[in-house]
């Protein structure tokens, strides 16, 4: 690739958004850009979307995603016509022999006054296709079979050419903007001279594919992810809810202190990965079919930073994990829903480019605290030998699924003293600006549902049935800053209302976290949160009064990243 001229490349067909990677990511910044009518273009070299399963694992935060983007209940039937739902994580010596931990007995327990989605196990190369159906059905546009051989960008956009694997002609693109999903190894990061930072490399690892009868070995019990350690071998199971078949990876082999323990990729035949299966079984006599072997480095890197001017990494191009933990493609995905709407603003002219610096400023740090705590549980439960120095504190899943942003699009109130940790207890956040809002059940329409489905298209303000003055400062923004924003009422239990929530019996709650909106979302009756497209909180004032159509101009000019008037025309008074 080069930044050389690109004067003499005629008529390039134009999108607002160029994507070089089709797999999970790729496509999940398609469908995601496609939902605020924002069309792409996916440029990939395969001929098609993934044929084996990789990313297993959907943590809460990435079925939310997918709930927004409307294809939760076809995710849903499709995981579980292979999975098993609520399977857990353990770890024993084979497959048939002794348990040696149980790490989560049941990957949902504890979680339902958290979110209205449930953690599921998926392969990878069967929830691709189920988003770039959603994706296409959207607008979506995709060139498979090639591979970029150019990329430059200028003030206005991107450039780059593509030729075909197979008879190399080639087809020229600009985009405004372009998003390098281009995997661990990225040419556009290398290219661009961005950096990797993180731990040294683990090991040359192998993931084996196969078919094997492991149904006796795994005695009907529901495990989603099953670690092996033994003498032989070292990694992690997943199979089929059949016990028929599934893939088994491999972090290290034999005797640890042997100079090629952590080679497992090195000479690996088909018959060696088949030892290797039964010795992870615990079956010598069990007849194996490897049907393919994948080789990788395991290795824990984020990205000094996620963009270069109008190019932007996610997801293996940003940072590379191990699976241990399931954080890579649930983070990719993170980062592509995280991008999508910024993107979309600043397409359609309602935010300046500054609210794309954004993206760098609250991705980067989650990806750091991901490879941190990837690192962690990787050492923990696979490779011990490997030391504890370097290795961070294990924090729970959740405070890593639901990250905590500190940037230009989050506005804190002038009395708020930051108490500079790097997570946060999603069940303690009370809507603080920088997390993601809370799950409180309602009723909407009559129907069954959530706060979070309020969120996913434009900024939305929430208040209660006491703060219905609000919506003439809404009313009166959208016409100075020409921007969407929708206005929620919840109104309180037995309400004929369009959102109303369920009461609450703190004698019978199950969960202590188990809140009304108001304290939920840590406001009085006459307060209100601004909530962005991504169901992150933006800015919340406490309790309407004069002052608070002021401060919510001023907080939605910062986020936007337009520039503040140095005095703000005063908005009408409104009365609480």
């Amino acid at each position: 690739m080069s930044n050389s001229d690109n004067k003499n490349n005629k008529n390039p067909a134009e999108y607002p958004v160029l994507i070089i990677g089709g797999s999970l990511v790729g496509l999940s910044v398609s469908m995601f850009l496609a939902m605020h009518g924002i069309k792409s273009l996916i440029i990939e070299k395969h001929r098609g979307t993934a044929i084996h399963p990789r990313a297993g694992y959907f943590q809460l935060r990435t079925i939310e995603m997918l709930r927004q983007a409307g294809i939760e209940e076809k995710v849903i039937k499709a995981a579980h016509a292979l999975y098993d739902p609520n399977g857990g994580l353990n770890a024993v010596e084979t497959l048939a022999g002794r348990e040696i931990a149980n790490y989560i007995p049941d990957i949902n327990q504890g979680i339902q006054d958290l979110t209205p989605v449930r953690r599921l196990f998926m392969p990878q190369q069967v929830l691709e296709p189920i988003i770039k159906e959603r994706a296409e059905e959207l607008g979506s546009a995709f060139l498979y079979s090639h591979k970029v051989s150019h990329f430059s960008q200028d003030e206005q956009g991107v450039y780059l050419e593509a030729e075909h694997i197979d008879d190399q002609s080639k087809k020229s693109f600009r985009g405004k903007y372009l998003v390098a999903c281009d995997g661990c190894r990225s040419p556009v990061r290398n290219q661009l001279g961005i950096n990797m930072e993180g731990y040294p490399v683990m090991s040359q690892s192998i993931t084996v594919y196969f078919r094997a009868d492991c149904s006796k070995a795994l005695r009907g019990r529901n495990l989603g992810v099953i670690y092996v350690n033994n003498e032989n071998v070292r990694g992690f199971f997943r199979l089929e809810k059949t016990g028929l078949g599934g893939f088994l990876v491999i972090f290290t082999v034999g005797d640890i202190n042997d100079p090629d323990a952590r080679n497992a990729a090195g000479n690996v035949t088909n018959e060696k990965a088949a030892q290797y299966v039964r010795d992870a079984v615990g079956d010598q006599s069990l007849d194996v079919q490897v049907e393919d072997i994948h080789k990788w480095e395991a290795v824990c890197h984020a990205a000094e930073r996620f963009q270069e001017e109008k190019i932007f990494l996610a997801g293996d191009s940003a940072h590379v994990t191990t699976p241990t933990g399931g954080y890579g493609g649930n983070t990719g995905v993170q980062d592509a829903h995280n991008l999508a709407w910024k993107l979309a603003m600043v397409l359609k002219g309602s935010a300046g480019e500054k609210l794309l610096q954004s993206y760098n400023d609250e991705r980067q740090p989650a990806a750091l605290q991901m490879i941190q705590q990837g690192y962690q549980r990787y050492v923990t439960r696979s490779d011990p030998d490997l030391g504890m120095e370097g290795v961070k504190k294990q924090i729970p899943d959740v405070h890593v699924e639901f990250n905590r942003y500190r940037s230009d699009a989050v506005v804190f109130e002038n009395d708020y003293e930051d108490d500079g940790k790097q997570d946060i207890d999603p069940r303690k956040s009370f809507a603080l600006p920088g997390t993601r809002a809370p799950h409180v059940e309602l009723f909407i329409n009559n129907k069954p549902g959530s706060t979070i489905d309020l969120y996913g298209q434009n900024f939305v303000l929430l208040t209660s049935s006491y703060g219905e003055d609000w919506e003439k400062v809404v009313n009166k923004l959208e016409t100075e800053l020409d921007i969407e924003i929708d206005f929620k009422v919840i109104s309180p239990p037995g309400s004929k209302a369009e959102y109303v929530e369920l009461p609450i019996h703190r004698e019978k709650i199950s969960s202590p976290f188990s809140l009304p909106f108001s304290e939920a979302y840590g406001i009085s009756p006459t307060g209100a949160v601004l909530v962005r497209p991504d169901g992150y909180v933006a800015w919340k004032e406490k309790s309407l009064d004069s002052k608070s159509g002021v401060l919510m101009k001023e907080a939605l000019n910062r986020i936007l990243g337009k520039k503040i008037e140095e005095a703000p025309e005063q908005l009408e008074k409104v009365e609480s």
